[in-house]
Formats: C-alpha cells, structure tokens, sequence
C-alpha cells in the first residue's frame, strides 16, 4: 500500500502542473518549485545522507536558481545557466563533504547520492523552459499523463518482470490516445508515441534503480542512536515517507527533460 504514495505524489505534482500551464506562467513556476521541494526534502532521506538538512537546504536552494534562472532566460535555448549551476553544485557537494572530515565513513557514496540529487534538482527547470518555448503546450500534458500511467503501473503488487513492460505499454498507449482523440492539431501520433515510451521507461528505470532503496535497512543515525522505541517509530513513518515523495517527485522533475527535448526536436 505505500507505495500508492509516491503516486499520490506524482499524481498532485501532474495535475498542479497540467492545471497551470492553462492557468498562467507564475502558477506554472510555483507548481515546478513544489517538484523541486519534494526532491530536496526526500532525497536525503532516500539516500541516507549523513548531512540530511544541509542537503535539503543545498538541493532547494539550487533547484529554486535552476527555476529562476530559466524563466528569466529570454533567448532559447532558455538553460543558460544550467551547466554554471550543476557545477557550483559539484563544488558545494564536495566542500559540504570535506568538513565531515577526511575520515568520514561512505564519503564516496555520499558524494555521488548528493550530486545526482542535484541532477534532479535541476532537471525540473526544464518544465519552465518547455512551457517557454513558443507553440502548443499539449505535449507537456500528455507527457504529464504518460507518467502518471505509467506510475501507476510500477505500484501494482506485482514483480518487476510484469510491472516494467506493461508501464512503457500502458503509457504508450494512454499517449497514443490521447494525441487520436484531444490533442490531434497539437501533437502527432508518431511523437506521442515515442513521448508515451520514454515516460514508460523513465518511470520503470527509476522505480528500478530507486525503489528498492525504499525497503532497505533503515540507516539513518537518528534511528541508531535512539534508545525509545516509540521515537523509532515515528522516524521510520517520517523516512518512509519522505522516501516515497522523493520517488514520486524524481520521475517528474526528469520528464521535464523529456517533453522539453521533443519540442526542440520534433515540435
């Protein structure tokens, strides 16, 4: 049952989305600063960072200059300054790492947890730049159900062997559809289609490579030190969940990268 909570997750953060980019730009870019609060507040978590708030604090502060930064980009390609901030990023993660001393435990993994947080962080600037750019915004919907579809289908209670092929089928399909019967003057088939796979495969790589992480062993040092049971608890249901906003959140903010390239491509 918990894991209907990352698509709860996902799906608020999609309808606030869909909902704005008919509503206005200001309340698109406040729905794309919710994306960046869910992946700074659950990703250390899901990671189990050493430094939880200090990576929070890091990964808000340069998803909400990610943010800023492509809404005030006037000229495509509208990310600028992305590539300025990924590496004021890497020199934050290292700098932040180095005054846990030079004998800190798992230095390594820590590192490479925070920056691709980071990486993800920004990655939801790309939904500003997307719905910057001139043309018809149906694409960003559809893209937003594809997700959506396919999140769904990585939370049945079913092996992964089943559960991945029918999310890149379902969220095919559900794109397909989509561009037949609403948006057939905004979107081609051929370019829905591939839209629809590419969520799919996002959606199912990340439920892969991250979602296992949510069953682990709880390592956090607040768990570790804590000598009350009934304090356990509540840390466990705060981690748990905050595990679980972090991989709904994760697979929104990298479409972004998704919808926003086929409309430089294709659209």
């Amino acid at each position: 049952m918990i894991r209907w909570i990352r698509v709860a997750v996902a799906l608020a953060l999609a309808l606030a989305l869909s909902a704005s980019v008919y509503w206005g730009y200001t309340l698109f870019l406040l729905a794309t600063g919710l994306i960046v609060f869910g992946v700074a507040y659950g990703w250390p978590r899901l990671t189990d960072s050493p430094q939880p708030r200090a990576t929070s604090i890091m990964l808000f502060l340069f998803g909400v200059a990610g943010l800023l930064a492509a809404w005030r980009d006037s000229s495509a390609p509208y990310l600028d300054w992305l590539p300025v901030l990924a590496g004021l990023g890497l020199l934050w993660t290292f700098v932040q790492n180095l005054t846990r001393g030079m004998g800190a435990s798992d230095a390594v993994a820590n590192v490479s947890a925070q920056v691709a947080g980071v990486v993800i962080s920004l990655s939801a600037s790309t939904w500003v730049a997307a719905i910057t750019m001139p043309g018809e915004k149906e694409a960003i919907v559809v893209g937003l159900v594809s997700l959506i579809v396919a999140g769904c289908m990585t939370a049945l209670p079913w092996p992964a062997i089943y559960t991945s092929p029918l999310a890149i089928a379902m969220s095919t399909a559900v794109a397909g559809i989509l561009s037949v019967l609403i948006f057939q003057h905004a979107i081609t088939v051929p370019v829905a289609l591939v839209l629809g796979a590419i969520m799919g495969l996002l959606v199912a790589g990340v439920d892969r490579m991250l979602g296992l992480i949510a069953y682990s062993q709880y390592q956090a040092v607040s768990l570790e030190i804590s000598q009350n049971i009934e304090l356990k608890k509540s840390v466990e249901k705060a981690r748990s969940f905050a595990v679980q906003l972090a991989l709904g959140a994760a697979p929104i903010a990298l479409g972004g990268v998704v919808v926003y390239a086929l409309e430089r491509i294709a659209l």
